[in-house]
């Protein structure tokens, strides 16, 4: 690891809000925000509210513009926020990261301006069309996008964003705050809307890195997709794919077949050059419905003919010991400068039977005073008067994330993106 001048490294720092009142919160956590960035204006904020806020959010961007003199200002309401340790649910909350980030350039986009995809674009297109409207650069260090999941269909755009970003990730989420449409706000500075969605791209001296938990592992031997159409499985390993599933599932331990009561999910393979397949290997797939009389399974993704599928199934201590895996091996790397956090809206309290376990466990992995701890043992010293690393984000209905060289619409996973100085990596 490389030593850098502290001028040119990135500073982030968070804060969190619990005022009722829309400008006092906006105004609290802005003021102590800044009082942890230290000297000078942010490039950027990220604001994250919840549904009581919404429909002040364009008072509050502003507010934070006008006490920070943040550039960008970009908005997005949601179920509950995420702070450093804290998680916010069913109450007024704000949380707020600052960003002053020397060296790199933020260019926004709106989501519903983007051109549309084709249904068979040209081989130069992603590269020409789509990666300019995206404000791609030569050094893109990836994509931050806020969409609203009744107004923005992504199941051509969120592939297409991906290839136009170079294999860089795109990571955020979709608004969660609304319970029918018009009732969330997504936005650009003061520019607050109901429907659509704005993205942010950054190039230059910044890595970014995505890590994506989605809390599965797999069970039961590996299976070959040997017929398919579209988001229909009709046949696995030859045989039609209700009689594999039950075969397979007839041989589980009990407690596994309790797992599956509460929804079946199939992984399929990333990687099919592997010899083995693990944790890890597979993006995630639920299981709609199933076909009697086809006896075809009727799935929320694409499968193809020759794919490699195996059974998963996800619970809150699964989850809890997938999201610590990847975080043991985030450990080994430079403490990140900050990381923001996207977790369905599905987990918190209700799915792990305690508050603020993604954020405890995220904030505690990267605290200097865990780290303190390990290298004592090992004989190194660390300074833990450093302060936390910063944190903030938000529940939402649907999280982007990267898995394997591709960005996804998941479900039910906490997506996380660690910002680092390229200075400070290896």
């Amino acid at each position: 690891m490389r030593d850098a001048p502290k001028d040119i490294i990135p500073r982030f720092a968070s804060a969190l809000s619990v005022r009722t009142e829309s400008a006092s919160a906006a105004k609290e956590a802005t003021e102590r925000a800044l009082s942890r960035l230290g000297e000078g204006a942010p490039d950027l904020a990220l604001l994250f509210i919840t549904a009581p806020h919404a429909p002040q959010a364009a008072l509050m961007a502003s507010l934070i513009q006008q006490v920070s003199g943040a550039r960008h200002v970009v908005t997005c309401s949601a179920r509950g926020v995420i702070g450093e340790g804290i998680e916010i649910e069913e109450t007024p909350g704000a949380s707020l990261m600052l960003a002053a980030i020397p060296g790199v350039k933020v260019s926004p986009f709106r989501v519903d301006e983007l051109p549309k995809v084709p249904d068979k674009p040209s081989p130069d297109w992603h590269k020409d069309t789509f990666a300019e409207a995206l404000h791609v650069e030569r050094d893109h260090a990836g994509t931050l996008l806020f969409c609203d999941p009744y107004s923005v269909p992504l199941v051509r755009a969120l592939p297409a964003m991906s290839i136009a970003s170079r294999a860089m990730p795109i990571l955020g989420g979709f608004a969660s705050s609304a319970k029918q449409p018009g009732q969330n706000a997504i936005g650009l500075n003061d520019d607050i809307r109901d429907s659509g969605g704005v993205g942010l791209s950054l190039s230059g001296d910044l890595h970014i890195e995505g890590v994506v938990s989605q809390g599965c592992k797999p069970i039961g031997p590996t299976m070959v997709v040997t017929k398919a159409r579209d988001n229909i499985i009709q046949q696995l390993g030859g045989k039609r794919a209700v009689d594999m599933l039950k075969e397979v599932v007839s041989q589980l331990p009990a407690s596994e077949r309790v797992a599956l009561a509460k929804g079946m999910l199939l992984g399929k393979v990333i990687n099919e050059y592997r010899d083995r397949f693990g944790q890890g290997d597979f993006l995630i797939r639920g299981v709609h419905s199933i076909d009697a009389t086809t006896g075809a399974i009727v799935a929320n993704d694409f499968f193809r003919v020759g794919q490699t599928v195996q059974i998963h199934i996800r619970d809150a201590q699964t989850a809890h010991a997938d999201l610590d895996m990847l975080l043991d091996a985030q450990k080994l790397k430079a403490r990140p400068e900050a990381g923001l956090v996207f977790s369905c809206v599905s987990r918190g309290k209700k799915f792990f039977r305690e508050p603020h376990h993604d954020a405890a466990v995220i904030s505690r992995a990267f605290s200097p005073t865990q780290a303190g701890v390990q290298q004592a043992k090992s004989g190194q010293h660390i300074d833990v008067s450093t302060s936390h690393t910063p944190l903030a984000g938000f529940f939402a209905d649907g999280e982007f994330g990267p898995v394997g060289d591709q960005s996804y619409l998941h479900t039910m996973t906490t997506s996380l993106g660690l910002l680092r100085s390229p200075k400070l990596v290896d």
